[in-house]
């Protein structure tokens, strides 16, 4: 099965490669795009008509190349998707739109969701998702778009993954109690899932729930 994804930078092909490969038979076509998110910056960082022409034509393309499954990895040029897919033949599938559907299962009526993140733009972004998710399951859920300043600031002070990391991770376990699940939105913090595994509030990352759906 050829699973065809949309990027609009290259640093993330390796980590998705290596996620479909507990996945016998599959393969993922890269498709990176930066014209997309220089359309996107030049505008305000709005989606318009442009951007979404170019998805268009993107996601026809990969399905022009055997793709049986398309994917989005990038929430911020997610605004319009609808009118995208009306002009695509596959359903496309949003990654924290996954993430969104996954946190609200296993949340109950009332419960609180936290997307978390270190930058400013992703849990917005994936907030609006778990709130259209929850509105379709019939749930009243709270969600809280949280950018983890401290971690944030580490990273831009530092640069060692390792230490932001350990702020996150610390964040996450002070606060399990107060939510029925965490969504981290932001894509490369896939790699802090090892670590995480062994909490009892749920915890979604970006790449893995998005692989695992395309491949059903």
């Amino acid at each position: 099965m050829k699973i065809g994804i949309i990027q609009t930078a290259p640093n993330n092909c390796a980590a998705l490669d290596k996620i479909a490969t507990k996945y016998p038979g599959v393969e993922i076509v890269h498709y990176v795009d930066g014209c997309v998110w220089e359309h996107f910056e030049a505008n305000g960082e709005q989606v318009n008509d442009k951007v979404q022409e170019i998805l268009v034509a993107d996601f026809n393309k990969l399905i022009d190349a055997g793709c049986e499954r398309l994917g989005l990895l990038c929430n911020q040029i997610k605004p319009g998707i609808e009118k995208v897919q009306e002009k695509v033949a596959l359903p496309i599938i949003v990654y924290d739109d996954v993430l969104a559907e996954r946190a609200v299962a296993v949340t109950p009526d009332g419960g609180k969701i936290a997307a978390a993140a270190m930058n400013t733009a992703a849990p917005g972004a994936a907030k609006l998702a778990v709130e259209a998710a929850a509105k379709r399951a019939g749930k009243q859920i709270q969600v809280d778009a949280v950018c983890l300043e401290a971690a944030k600031n580490c990273l831009a002070e530092t640069g060692s993954t390792e230490l932001a990391d350990q702020y996150m991770e610390r964040w996450l376990r002070e606060n399990r109690e107060g939510y029925s699940a965490f969504i981290l939105p932001q894509v490369p913090l896939t790699r802090m899932m090892p670590k995480l595994r062994d909490m009892e509030t749920p915890v979604f990352d970006s790449m893995e729930p998005f692989i695992d759906e395309l491949v059903k």
